[in-house]
């Protein structure tokens, strides 16, 4: 393998063909209620509700997120009250051809708040009625495929969705809305999930949102937005990963994939050494593996790149492409975090890591790994 001495000429974004694993559609109540059944009273509350995102979604609790940080078309900061549209797949076509994304797999914005839902049959008439509008999104998007959504509170209503859907060309994946979720996602209620997502040889990916009343760290401890930003991604990432590796899901589903969106790829070293450590030291308690929990996510488990932050001004030199090398470039995958204030673009990652990697390396983390991931 090259090392950045010797890795030869520069890449340039021109020369990968770069798939995006983390463009967000930004969903509306009122885009997903005419796809719910009309015989569910989930659609009757959603429809009479003048705050669906706080009686029926949980809400923010401290502060108006979904007014608070969210971007226009343009990628503008939108301003409090201005809010009345969806960003849906014409704008994030627009966003990916702008930035020189070739492929894109759209996750959900809303959605992501979707554990907070406290009766079952509203989250899955809500998982339901987002699912039926994303493929119509999708319809004739070559550009652009998909990562449906599920309700965890119900999980063999999930399977049933997940076995509906997964022939759909535009589905290549699964999202479980962590934010919220208890009990974590390894715990063996949701055994149906893994086992459908197995079945289909369909990528899960794990992603949380902020600004969650179940999340009590969140509720008692943060006081702003930045405070709740900071760290409520990267912990739910920890607690829900953890949960998932140590109660087996990947040794009872070697051919399942997971993918860990929003928590950046920092957080990865540290907890797969204490993942390692730990079960090392309190094995009796972890009857469930028969391997170290860094070799199950060598095999297995996926990082998203964002969110990079300022890795320009760290004071050690190739910051990112450290971690990349610490994680594996096998097993990062590009995302951008479109359509949202501070995006992630190629040129920007190519540009922090592009001199400490070999060609190899920035093609698999760019678009290489996702292609096969996904099966695109």
């Amino acid at each position: 393998m090259e090392t950045a001495e010797n890795a030869g000429d520069p890449v340039s974004t021109n020369e990968l063909t770069v798939v995006d694993i983390g463009t967000q559609i930004q969903e509306t109540t009122e885009d997903i209620l005419p796809y719910i059944d009309d015989d569910t009273a989930g659609k009757e509350f959603l429809d009479l509700s003048d705050n669906p995102r706080a009686e029926i979604y949980g809400g923010p609790s401290a502060y108006p997120l979904f007014e608070y940080k969210r971007a226009d078309e343009s990628g503008q900061i939108v301003e409090s009250g201005e809010i009345t549209e969806s960003i849906g797949t014409d704008a994030l076509d627009s966003m990916r051809s702008e930035y020189g994304i070739d492929r894109s797999v759209v996750n959900p914005t809303m959605n992501l708040s979707l554990a907070e839902t406290n009766n079952d049959r509203f989250a899955l008439a809500l998982a339901k009625g987002y699912n039926r509008w994303l493929l119509e999104e999708l319809d004739d998007r070559d550009s652009l495929v998909g990562n449906l959504v599920v309700a965890p509170q119900h999980p063999e209503r999930a399977a049933d969705e997940i076995d509906e859907l997964a022939s759909e060309g535009s589905i290549v994946g699964v999202t479980i809305p962590i934010a919220g979720m208890l009990p974590a996602a390894g715990h063996r209620i949701y055994e149906p999930i893994w086992e459908a997502a197995a079945k289909h040889e369909l990528p899960v990916t794990l992603q949380g949102t902020v600004g969650i009343r179940s999340f009590h760290q969140q509720v008692y401890s943060a006081d702003s937005y930045a405070m709740d930003y900071a760290y409520q991604q990267p912990f739910l990432a920890m607690q829900h990963l953890t949960s998932i590796m140590f109660e087996g899901v990947l040794e009872r589903h070697p051919e399942t994939n997971v993918v860990v969106l929003n928590a950046g790829i920092d957080l990865a070293p540290y907890l797969v050494m204490r993942l390692d450590d730990h079960y090392l030291e309190l094995g009796y308690e972890i009857p469930a593996l028969d391997r170290l929990p860094s070799e199950y996510c060598a095999d297995s488990v996926y990082w998203g790149t964002a969110p990079i932050g300022h890795a320009s001004n760290q004071p050690t030199p190739d910051y990112m492409a450290k971690m990349v090398r610490m994680v594996g470039a096998e097993n990062v995958l590009y995302s951008s975090d479109i359509p949202h204030p501070v995006t992630e673009s190629p040129s920007n990652l190519l540009d922090e890591i592009g001199s400490a990697l070999d060609a190899d390396e920035i093609e698999a983390l760019f678009g290489g790994t996702a292609r096969e991931l996904y099966g695109l």
